[in-house]
């Protein structure tokens, strides 16, 4: 049967063709933009689900840099208690060599003392000095120093710092330093190192120093591994979430290679179809040359 008002067949090749169409600009804009997903028309569930991801990403990421800050934190505390016991290493050998009674006390306060005195003013400065950021970590310290490493509640650790300074390392000795405040004179037998019978007691007092600097210097260092193995954990949650983003939102080019392709060919066979299916209405002109 001819009809000339309605060519169906024109119309059907059009809806094919135009759909084809589309699909070629589809597989266009993803292998242009590197995306499968470009709009929430593309695949609202998988936009969703893909943009969470991204802030997961966002925030790991944050929480790396934190990270890191906090081990710099660590680095700076670490270095300066190691020059610490340095110094009091020091002082326990002056100590001893003080306690020799090859030495008179003469010699006592213008060497050894005097060397002492350079030594716990440099501690008290350098103490003094230990700083991150503009936080004083040391004297006096924060209570605890809180880092962020995630995007929950739950995702904090801290570590609690302990005051650190001339008068706790040297306890009842502090006063036998001039560079202290001390009120000793030349030549007095106050000082430190010129009173024979208390320097055992003032080396049972370096040992105590040592020790306590040593254990916050431990547990600086621990809590410095902890940072490492949740760098490394943050790394890795970084790299599964990519992963994971990336197989919902990211074009498969050789999916999208072969999808191009298939709507090129249907569009070029389409667009040869809808001609034929034009030209069909001129076969009603063979019927009606019979009348001419």
């Amino acid at each position: 049967m001819f009809r000339i008002n309605q060519n169906l067949l024109s119309i059907n090749s059009q809806r094919h063709l135009t759909r084809t169409e589309m699909d070629m600009r589809t597989s266009i804009e993803r292998m242009s933009s590197g995306l499968r997903i470009n709009k929430a028309a593309d695949d609202a569930t998988g936009l969703f689900i893909s943009e969470q991801m991204r802030g997961q990403i966002a925030a790991f990421k944050a929480a790396n840099r934190n990270v890191a800050n906090a081990v710099s934190m660590m680095q700076v505390m670490e270095g300066g208690m190691d020059q610490l016991t340095s110094m009091l290493v020091r002082m326990k050998e002056l100590a001893i060599q003080a306690a020799d009674g090859g030495y008179q006390d003469l010699q006592r306060i213008n060497g050894i003392q005097v060397e002492g005195e350079e030594l716990v003013a440099e501690m008290d400065r350098i103490i003094a000095g230990i700083k991150f950021n503009g936080i004083t970590l040391f004297n006096p310290p924060p209570l605890a120093v809180t880092f962020q490493v995630g995007e929950y509640n739950q995702d904090r650790i801290a570590v609690g710092l302990s005051t650190m300074n001339t008068n706790v390392l040297l306890g009842a000795f502090t006063s036998r330093f001039v560079a202290l405040g001390g009120s000793i004179g030349v030549g007095s037998s106050s000082a430190a190192f010129v009173n024979v019978n208390s320097i055992p007691n003032f080396l049972t007092q370096i040992n105590s120093a040592i020790d306590f600097v040593v254990s916050a210097r431990a547990r600086v260092g621990a809590f410095q591994n902890r940072l490492q193995r949740t760098e490394a954990n943050i790394r890795l949650q970084i790299e599964n979430t990519t992963n994971a983003e990336s197989v919902i939102r990211d074009a498969d080019f050789a999916a999208e290679t072969a999808a191009l392709v298939r709507a090129q060919i249907l569009v070029q066979a389409g667009t040869s179809v809808l001609n034929q299916a034009n030209l069909l209405p001129q076969n009603v002109l063979s019927l009606l040359s019979s009348f001419g």
